[in-house]
């Protein structure tokens, strides 16, 4: 059937089950041209008589049941959206969730058409058969070139030269800051005049600039009074009323101006030292006085933006939510930098907390987010003294985008530094009395290629009073007065793998000879004395070393391979034991199968690229996986050589009395950039390898585990084969 055939057949089907509940299944080539292929589909099909709804990249953490809000929400003859769960213990997941939300299918307002991944369908079949049979139809999808012919000769694409690539969907946003509502009557026409504007235009643009996030950098009211934020919340039930964001997209934290000065009139004016930012941040007992200046304001927006949410009033960890905008997940961190604001005299006196950045850059590393955003309301230069230039630098390690407010004038900058850096971008004043300037940011933000983009808007009056500000980036005539910024690419390191990282590090660079302790402290930009290194210098090296684990070429030149080993094993162990799932049985028929998409999971979210491809070795990667194999299974896991010339050691998971239903064997192989066929006679002498073993160990269940070390992004994938003689195993594929 030619690529025509098989989109006409969809239009026709999906034409035919207009107002009725039902679902097509449309697979596309991969996760990393999702995105691509659902644009494409929703523009060819809204070339026909009906009208597509494009729902987007559904969160793999919601299933049918949100799809049914969604359809009800949007009024569309079919709806089109994507999803791409990360992983096979992600997409696992997934699988349970649709299964158990299948029945919701029933209440659809039309057809909706799931477009998924090869591999997200694989999984889908083997683990949700049930919800698979709700299925009308599973088409398989052309191509995107294929799928870029067909638009560009029904008129939704333009012609484009052959090569180049299309762009990548932007993650689209408002910022707003500095509001400051007051209930008065006379600020109230003014305030009603300017914010009014605001909202019709949001309405009037939704269809040139629909939004995806919402986000409010501080000051929302004036004196932290109860009855502003009752406007407060007034005016943002409009904004998402108009623009369709959902409340958890809608992102806030407090400023000085939403502080109730009077409840903080007796409390402590700032911190003095280190020590006692340390025990306000990580102690809760020690800031509920200060959290309750507030308290109006926590109790108005919780209704309207959810009861659990952050708010800006969270402390380390809970500073971060995550959500997923077109199978990107982004990670907000919604910073209070109004604990200690109290008067016009707050400049120097305000702490963030080194703890409390600190933890949020582990949670948002844990969660392998592809970008990650800081909301806070003052700039760098309030801070404390103290811990000024520590939060910017931690900022710089951590985060590609900071939003504030404060000084009501729009402000930008990039930073790339030694530890990454980040795009910081000041919001004006979206209210501050229509005689002065009044504005607003859209911004379009690409993570996987680097970039955000940034329109500034401005009120005038008039007939339409929002207006683009050509003050903002006066030279960028050219490109409609948008600036667009590159973000700084940066390593996130999971918080327990930093640790152990950390460690390791620290002890090689203590036992290493000073003549490498000197190379190190040279390249950390750490003056040695001429005459012999002293302990405690070196030890300030191996402190600074430590510091750096986001860095992996100085990891490989640093740590050798024993520490290195010793680092990942014990991350597998903390990870995999701290609240995980249960340990798979080994009567499960499939445990084996389980066990390693659990393996894959795990070295895949926090391990891979976080350690210099040149360092991998066999052995090593030998140990992490039969680590992370033993929290994962409940038999025990070894590390044998099984025939008197085996060169190298085998996983086996069971004991040597066991029977071999419940015994595996497992080899793990260094795989670099090989020719197919080189690749191929590999590992046809392998698995004939493989069968010697597992009659050795009298097992019936084997794998093969192959590391790539030339290849980054690709996600892991499991695929079943077969041995020389017919047995069947796994092979696990692997990128380091």
């Amino acid at each position: 059937m030619t690529p025509e055939a098989r989109i006409e057949e969809i239009s026709a089907r999906l034409s035919l089950a207009q107002g009725s509940p039902s679902l097509l299944v449309v697979v596309a080539e991969s996760d990393a041209t999702l995105d691509e292929a659902r644009g494409l589909l929703v523009g060819i099909l809204q070339t026909a008589s009906m009208r597509v709804e494009d729902l987007g990249a559904c969160d793999v953490d919601t299933g049918p049941a949100r799809w049914v809000e969604l359809t009800h929400e949007r009024a569309g003859g079919a709806y089109v959206l994507s999803a791409a769960p990360w992983g096979p213990f992600s997409g696992g997941a997934f699988a349970g969730l649709l299964n158990a939300e299948r029945e919701f299918l029933r209440r659809l307002s039309g057809p909706v058409l799931l477009v998924v991944s090869r591999e997200t369908e694989r999984i889908l079949r083997q683990k949700a058969p049930d919800f698979f049979t709700w299925a009308a139809r599973a088409y398989e999808l052309p191509a995107p070139a294929e799928l870029a012919a067909i638009a560009r000769k029904l008129g939704v694409l333009p012609a484009r030269a052959p090569g180049v690539p299309s762009e990548e969907a932007p993650i689209r946003f408002l910022h707003l800051s500095d509001l400051h509502l007051r209930p008065q009557r006379v600020k109230r026409y003014d305030q009603d005049r300017v914010l009014r504007g605001l909202v019709d235009f949001l309405a009037q643009d939704r269809a040139r600039f629909p939004l995806d996030l919402v986000f409010v950098t501080g000051d929302l009211a004036h004196s932290g009074k109860p009855e502003e934020f009752e406007l407060v919340v007034d005016l943002f039930r409009h904004i998402l009323d108009v623009t369709g964001v959902p409340p958890a997209h809608f992102f806030v934290v407090p400023g000085n101006h939403d502080v109730d000065r009077d409840v903080g009139r007796w409390l402590r004016r700032t911190l003095d030292k280190d020590e006692e930012a340390i025990a306000f941040f990580e102690d809760e007992h020690a800031r509920r006085f200060h959290a309750q200046k507030l308290e109006a304001y926590r109790a108005g927006l919780a209704p309207l933006l959810g009861e659990d949410r952050a708010l800006g009033l969270g402390v380390g960890a809970n500073t971060v939510e995550v959500v997923t905008v077109r199978s990107a997940r982004i990670a907000v961190a919604s910073f209070n930098s109004s604990f200690f604001a109290q008067g016009d005299d707050d400049h120097g006196k305000l702490w963030l907390g080194e703890p409390n950045v600190d933890r949020a850059g582990d949670r948002i590393a844990d969660e392998g987010a592809r970008a990650a955003i800081a909301l806070m309301h003052h700039p760098f230069e309030e801070l404390h003294e103290l811990e000024r230039d520590i939060i910017e630098h931690r900022f710089e390690r951590v985060f590609d985008l900071v939003l504030r407010g404060h000084m009501h004038q729009p402000k930008s900058r990039g930073i790339a530094s030694q530890r990454g850096g980040f795009v910081e971008l000041a919001a004006p004043s979206a209210y501050q009395g229509s005689p002065w300037p009044n504005g607003c940011l859209l911004g379009e933000l690409f993570p996987r290629s680097g970039k955000v983009r940034i329109t500034p808007y401005t009120y005038a009056s008039g007939a339409d009073p929002w207006v683009l500000d050509t003050k903002v980036f006066p030279d960028d005539a050219k490109d409609g007065y948008t600036h667009t910024f590159s973000v700084p690419e940066k390593k996130r390191t999971p918080s327990v793998l930093r640790r152990h990282l950390a460690r390791a590090t620290e002890e090689a660079v203590e036992a290493a000879p000073e003549a490498v302790q000197r190379q190190v402290a040279k390249v950390l930009g750490i003056e040695a004395p001429s005459s012999r290194m002293s302990k405690e210098v070196a030890k300030k090296v191996a402190r600074a070393a430590a510091a750096k684990v986001d860095d992996p070429a100085l990891l490989a030149n640093v740590v050798d391979e024993r520490r290195m080993s010793t680092a990942l094993s014990k991350t597998a162990a903390d990870e995999l034991e701290a609240g995980g799932p249960t340990r798979i049985p080994r009567s499960d028929p499939q445990f084996l199968e389980k066990a390693l998409g659990r393996v894959a999971e795990f070295i895949h979210r926090k391990v891979r690229g976080k350690v210099a491809k040149d360092a991998a070795r066999d052995e090593m990667l030998v140990q992490l996986i039969a680590t992370a194999l033993s929290h994962i299974v409940d038999g025990p896991v070894s590390v044998e050589r099984l025939l008197p010339d085996a060169g190298r050691p085998l996983i086996v998971i069971g004991a040597p009395h066991d029977a071999p239903a419940i015994r595996s064997v497992i080899g793990v192989h260094l795989v670099s950039k090989l020719g197919d066929w080189a690749h191929n006679e590999l590992s046809e002498k392998r698995r004939e390898r493989l069968d010697l073993h597992l009659e050795s160990a009298h097992a019936e269940h084997g794998a093969l585990v192959e590391v790539y070390t030339g290849e980054g992004d690709a996600v892991p994938r499991i695929e079943p084969t077969k041995t020389p003689s017919g047995r069947n195993v796994f092979v696990l594929h692997l990128y380091w």
